[in-house]
């Protein structure tokens, strides 16, 4: 449950900012940014810090976007970051107005802008670009006065003249906290700068507390010299500093702990135990436990925050990088309901398909790389009906949310095929599909394509149909296939010729006596039995329809076995039947892949 605090950063548009040479990124409560490595999600959240981030970095000449074919930055290029703020309900939804006493209203004042509509807005441009005068880029901030609906006049956005500069004032309430994959709680303890030591360090006592805490601390350090040998040992060799530096006897004293409140965070630490096993200081358990550590001390620093603001006076802004790192699976999916309860504003990058699955679907935004610069696509859930989203939140997301992360999607109805197509995309390009960004999927039956469908078409993943030949499975590709608006879709679906299902395709006189000896190496528990198999199968009148019913009836225990017994056939035309071949050279063509083949020894 977030709490209410007034305000919401709607838009986001970063211009010319590394790879992000033109992106717009609309944001949630919780925005999750998928996409393979270097396709920019890490720059779009630098962007961000560099614009709103607590401790901003300066942008500079190596982080303007700089074409493959230019040699030299043009001077004229600039990097700009602007920024929609709404104001919010109690629900955290946007409203039109600003309330009178509100925060906002008196810390913004005179740059709450109205748009063609009447309903209030803030709007931040951050802008880096060449001075001639001092020779280098600056960074200046403004306010701005309108805010184009189309993203491609965003240049048309005039800075607000009456209000124009912006302060750190302004932003601080707002100042954007970015959790690298690095994130360690040992790194924050040791920190001074960090958000833990930022908390802890005054921990909002009276001067009258200070002093009788800060006097049973001093009696603590000298009781412990006291009962220790070896301390009184070392405090009287060091107290002869005082011989080569001009000090007074005496002056030289061991504080086996802190002696003063202020000094008291420095020695700090946060011990942990598992059910039944010891205890341990956090420093000494894994990764996985101090990142997840040091993203609770953050929520803990945040809700803190929050309850010692004025009113609303503070807008939490968190810029997570990978939440997975180090974490199992099940953990992975519990931790995006602890994001989900720090308060604020909160987006994430990942590439874990269990945190997708947590999340919702109008949460995602998918950075694509085309070329040398980054395209982010979104869901329109205004184009869905309630039971499409149902459809693809569970047929898609729950259970194979890695198609998200796919650079090509292959869909096929069946079981065989699904076991079968990575063995012979395994054979063909000499990799295994997933190394090459390309995720087969299976989507339970051929009246189930629409989800993955929908999802790959709003994502801007590129798809293929793998799809039995019977007249009621192509019916439902195409059924599938109407509402896309592509002209060119079909050639993009593959389908067994003749009618015919995967087996009884394969069920053919050139495979007749291959698919004999596979049945019979499968079925047979022992020499003896294999000699009598060999001559049932040698004597069936019909051998090529009880071989598609074996087939049929052992999908799962055949498909991966007999796709790999038919790559391994010396006639090559052979290994590679058909519509597998032409649906593995259409995406070789697509994606600029190669076929690779080992001599037949």
């Amino acid at each position: 449950m977030q709490t209410p605090d007034g305000i919401k950063i709607v838009d986001v548009r970063v211009r010319n900012f590394r790879c992000l040479r033109q992106v717009n990124v609309e944001l949630d409560n919780i925005t999750i940014l998928i996409g393979e490595n270097n396709s920019g999600k890490t720059s779009f959240l630098e962007a961000l810090y560099a614009a709103i981030g607590a401790g901003r970095r300066i942008i500079s000449a190596d982080d303007v976007f700089l074409s493959p074919g230019e040699k030299k930055l043009p001077k004229t290029r600039t990097v700009t970051v602007d920024l929609l703020i709404r104001p919010t309900d109690d629900q955290t939804s946007t409203i039109p107005t600003f309330p009178q006493g509100s925060y906002w209203l008196a810390l913004w004042g005179n740059a709450v802008a109205q748009d063609d509509d009447d309903n209030d807005f803030i709007a931040i441009r951050t802008q880096t670009k060449w001075d001639d005068t001092r020779g280098e880029y600056i960074t200046e901030r403004r306010f701005l006065s309108n805010w184009p609906l189309n993203p491609i006049d965003w240049n048309d956005a005039k800075v607000n003249e009456i209000h124009p500069a912006v302060s750190t004032a302004d932003i601080e309430p707002l100042a954007l906290q970015f959790m690298d994959a690095k994130r360690d709680i040992q790194d924050d303890m040791q920190n001074r700068n960090s958000f833990w030591n930022r908390m802890v360090s005054d921990p909002g006592l009276t001067d009258d507390q200070v002093d009788k805490l800060e006097k049973r601390l001093t009696k603590l350090n000298e009781d412990i010299i006291l009962a220790s040998d070896v301390l009184r040992h070392v405090q009287g060799n060091l107290d002869d500093m005082h011989q080569a530096v001009r000090a007074p006897k005496g002056s030289v004293s061991i504080t086996p702990t802190a002696r003063t409140l202020r000094d008291l965070s420095r020695g700090m630490d946060v011990s942990f135990n598992t059910d039944g096993a010891q205890t341990f200081p956090v420093a000494r358990h894994g990764m996985g436990t101090r990142s997840v550590a040091s993203l609770l001390s953050f929520r803990a620093y945040t809700t803190w925050r929050q309850q010692q603001a004025k009113k609303d006076a503070a807008h939490p802004m968190l810029a997570l990088e990978e939440p997975e790192a180090h974490l199992h699976p099940q953990a992975q999916r519990a931790l995006f309901h602890l994001i989900e309860n720090i308060p604020g504003q909160r987006i994430v990058s990942t590439h874990s398909p269990y945190i997708a699955a947590e999340a919702r679907l109008s949460e995602f935004r998918v950075f694509r790389k085309v070329g040398p610069e980054t395209l982010v696509a979104r869901m329109d859930m205004s184009l869905l009906t309630v039971d499409e989203i149902r459809k693809i939140e569970q047929m898609v997301m729950t259970t194979r949310g890695d198609s998200l992360y796919a650079r090509a999607l292959v869909l096929c109805s069946g079981e065989t095929e699904e076991f079968s197509l990575p063995v012979f995309a395994r054979s063909y390009w000499k990799r295994h599909p997933n190394d090459l960004g390309i995720t087969i999927q299976g989507v339970g039956g051929d009246g189930s394509y629409r989800p993955f469908l929908r999802l790959a078409e709003a994502f801007g993943i590129p798809w293929y149909i793998f799809s039995d030949g019977e007249p009621n499975a192509i019916k439902h590709v195409n059924d599938a296939l109407a509402p896309i608006n592509d002209t060119n879709k079909q050639d993009r679906v593959f389908v067994i010729p003749n009618g015919k299902s995967f087996e009884e395709f394969l069920a053919s006189k050139e495979y007749k006596d291959m698919l004999m000896r596979f049945i019979v190496a499968l079925s047979a528990k022992n020499q003896q039995h294999e000699a009598a198999l060999k001559k049932e199968w040698a004597s069936k009148a019909n051998v090529l329809g009880d071989i598609v019913q074996f087939l049929q009836s052992n999908k799962t225990k055949c498909a991966e076995r007999l796709a790999e017994a038919i790559t391994n056939l010396k006639d090559k035309k052979l290994r590679f039947p058909g519509p597998i071949r032409n649906l593995l050279e259409k995406i070789s063509k697509d994606h600029g892949l190669k076929m690779r083949t080992l001599k037949t020894k």
